[in-house]
């Protein structure tokens, strides 16, 4: 940590967690933004799956009007895309994350086996913590007791969060023990980029469905290829929180890298060398 971040103390560190939590917004909507140009075929991976569930609900007749929408939203055909388009979307969050980090497409998606047996265990463990306070919390226990059990729970699975896409993204500070110790806070940051990225995103997401109801069909069409391309938009943005979240890594101590100085450390060369630790 810097002599001017000692000089400051808690309350300056609160203060530069606040506004470096502002540029990492920024940071966020500009990488989510240049992911469109840098890795098409990355985005790809959720934009053709929910092209291909508009067309089977166009096939449907799904758009007709809100009636026809609400009788079908459960049909087996729907869903059958459905289930693709969520995991489509679901990868091309993780390999945004990857590809900001790895800056290559074809490494993004050629991930070493230790890197994925890591990401595993990192899922499988946290679910397993997880399991208690999610049976806890259906025991009807009283707010005095379930508020903070939720909150405990909240920021070990933040940890777990932390872990799981570091090692995703191969950065080897990201240890378990600084995950579940002095990487907390980064947990919380990531939560709140994911949550900027996301809701925004799946508003007008979910706007553009309710637009496109009793509409003419060319009108659907048009409407339903702007949603596709902009779930690709929307997964880029969401990844790019993951990366965002964990390469600026906010300590008790201050940035591992401060949102501002994150570009200098994008590089562009396939084979990047794995940032250094720095403190705000």
């Amino acid at each position: 940590m810097s002599d001017r971040s000692e000089r400051l103390g808690i309350g300056g560190r609160i203060v530069g967690a606040i506004l470096g939590l502002g540029g990492a917004v920024v940071e966020t909507y500009r990488l989510g933004g240049r992911a469109v140009r840098a890795a098409p075929l990355v985005l790809a991976i959720a934009v053709v799956p929910e092209f291909l569930q508009h067309i089977a609900e166009i096939h449907l007749g799904m758009f007709a009007s809100v009636e026809q929408f609400r009788a079908l939203a459960n049909d087996p055909l729907r869903w059958g895309f459905g289930y693709v388009k969520i995991a489509g979307f679901v990868i091309a969050i993780l390999a945004v994350a990857r590809f900001w980090s790895v800056r290559s497409v074809r490494r993004t998606l050629l991930v070493p086996p230790m890197t994925f047996v890591r990401v595993v265990v990192g899922l499988v463990v946290g679910l397993a913590v997880a399991s208690p306070f999610m049976w806890l919390d259906k025991q009807g226990l009283p707010l005095a007791i379930a508020v903070p059990l939720q909150i405990v729970s909240g920021i070990i699975q933040g940890g777990f969060l932390i872990y799981v896409v570091g090692a995703l993204i191969e950065d080897a500070s990201v240890t378990p023990k600084r995950a579940m110790t002095s990487l907390l806070p980064a947990g919380i940051v990531l939560s709140v980029l994911a949550a900027v990225a996301f809701g925004p995103a799946q508003a007008l997401h979910m706007a553009n469905h309710k637009l496109a109801l009793g509409q003419p069909l060319p009108i659907v069409w048009a409407l339903m290829v702007f949603d596709a391309l902009w779930v690709g938009l929307f997964a880029a943005l969401v990844g790019s929180a993951l990366f965002v979240g964990v390469r600026t890594g906010l300590t008790l101590r201050g940035w591992t890298v401060h949102p501002r100085d994150l570009d200098a450390t994008v590089e562009p060369a396939d084979d990047a060398p794995r940032f250094a630790i720095q403190t705000a």
